[in-house]
C-alpha cells in the first residue's frame, strides 16, 4: 500500500476532539483548580489555581521528576474574554483556558484545543483552598499608626503588610528613608502571601520573608507595572461604590463609566443622564477630558450625577485597593471607588 494512502488511513482512526462547548462567565469563584498536567522534561506538573473574586489569581506549578521537585508560584490577572479564561502576568507567558461546568481545559498560545490523549484539564475544588506563594515583589510601602501596607506594583493592589518575617527590618528601613510621615516609597522584596480568612471571607496579606532595598521613589517603575493592568481598566465596566467617601445607597442607580482604548473615549450613565469625553491612562494616571452629559431632569439623582462628574473631572491618578477602582485628585486624596462588572 503507498505511504500516503497508509497515513491517510491512520489519520482517519484517530479520535476527533472537538473544542468544549465554551462558557461566557465563571461559575461562582473564589474557586480553585486542581490537575497533573504533562511535561516536556519531568515525570509530571501538579497545577493549582486560585481564582479570586477581586480578578486575581495564583497559581503553584510543581514539577515532579527532578533531582528535587521544583516549584513556581506566581500571581497576575484573570479575565474572560470570547469564552475563554485568560491569566496574565509580569514576566510570564499568558495562559489560555477553556470554561466548561466544574473544568479548566488548557489550550494552546492560540486559543485552540490541544489534541492529546493526555490530560490538559484542571478539576474544580469543592472547596477554595488558596495556596501561599512566595514571590518576589515590589510596591509603595507606607507605615502609619502601627500598620503597615503596600500597592503592589504587579497588580496595582493594596494589601496589609502583616507585622511576621522578616517585617522589622521592612519598618526600619522605612523609617529611616522617609522623610515625611505617611509618604508612600517603593519597595523590593521576597515575599509569602498568606491568605487570611474572617465573616468577610479570604483575604490576602504579605509577609515579608525577605527585604531586600528601599528607594525614595514615590511611584512604580513603568516597567514593573504589567500591561494587563491597564487592560482590566479598559475591558471593564466600572459601577460606582463609593463617593467622597460616603456609600451608594441600595434605591439609587449606581453610576457607571467604561473605556474603550481603541478610541480613548469614556462613555457611561451618571444616574439617568448618559455622558462621554475622552481619557489619557498610564500606569499610575487617569484623566478625563471633555466630558459632557444629557440633560434630562432625574429627581433621585439630582445630588449624585453632579458630585459624580465632578469627581471625574477632578481624577488625576488611580489605583488599586483590593478589587476596587480608586479614582485620586492631584493630591492623592481618595475621590470615588468604584466595583468591577466584566461587560
Amino acid at each position: 500500500m503507498p505511504k500516503s494512502l497508509l497515513m491517510r488511513g491512520l489519520l482517519l482512526l484517530l479520535p476527533f476532539t472537538p473544542l468544549p462547548a465554551l462558557a461566557q462567565s465563571l461559575p461562582d469563584y473564589p474557586a480553585t483548580y486542581r490537575g497533573e498536567l504533562p511535561c516536556a522534561d519531568c515525570a509530571g506538573v501538579s497545577w493549582q489555581l486560585d481564582l479570586w473574586d477581586e480578578r486575581h489569581y495564583t497559581l503553584r506549578q510543581v514539577y515532579h521528576g527532578k533531582p528535587q521537585p521544583l516549584q513556581h508560584d506566581q500571581m497576575g490577572i484573570w479575565r474572560m474574554e470570547d469564552g475563554r479564561l485568560h491569566l496574565s502576568a509580569a514576566n510570564e507567558a499568558p495562559l489560555l483556558f477553556a470554561v466548561r461546568n466544574k473544568r479548566l481545559t488548557k489550550l494552546d498560545n492560540d486559543g485552540r484545543l490541544i489534541v492529546s490523549r493526555l490530560n490538559y484539564s484542571l478539576r474544580r475544588a469543592r472547596q477554595f483552598a488558596p495556596i501561599e506563594p512566595r514571590l518576589q515583589l515590589s510596591g509603595l510601602y507606607q507605615y502609619m499608626a502601627d500598620a503597615g501596607t503596600i500597592d503592589l506594583c504587579e497588580l496595582g493592589m493594596r494589601l496589609p503588610v502583616a507585622a511576621e518575617g522578616d517585617n522589622a527590618a521592612l519598618e526600619r528601613a522605612y523609617l529611616a528613608a522617609r522623610q515625611r510621615p505617611g509618604e508612600r516609597l517603593l519597595v523590593r522584596m521576597e515575599a509569602t502571601l498568606a491568605p487570611r480568612h474572617d465573616e468577610g471571607g479570604y483575604r490576602l496579606s504579605v509577609i515579608p520573608q525577605r527585604f531586600d532595598s528601599i528607594s525614595q521613589r514615590q511611584r512604580c517603575d513603568g516597567a514593573t507595572v504589567p500591561d494587563t493592568t491597564l487592560q482590566r481598566l479598559q475591558q471593564e465596566r466600572w459601577y460606582l461604590r463609593t463617593l467622597a467617601g460616603k456609600p451608594i445607597a441600595p434605591n439609587v442607580a449606581r453610576p457607571y463609566f467604561e473605556l474603550d482604548a481603541a478610541t480613548q473615549r469614556v462613555s457611561g450613565v451618571a444616574g439617568c443622564n448618559r455622558f462621554g469625553g475622552s481619557y489619557r491612562l498610564s500606569p499610575a494616571k487617569l484623566r478625563f477630558r471633555q466630558l459632557a452629559s444629557t440633560r434630562q431632569a432625574c429627581q433621585p439623582q439630582r445630588e449624585i450625577e453632579p458630585a459624580f462628574l465632578a469627581a471625574l473631572a477632578s481624577a488625576r491618578r488611580w489605583q488599586w485597593q483590593g478589587g476596587d477602582l480608586l479614582l485620586l485628585d492631584e493630591h492623592g486624596q481618595q475621590l470615588a471607588s468604584l466595583m468591577p462588572l466584566l461587560r
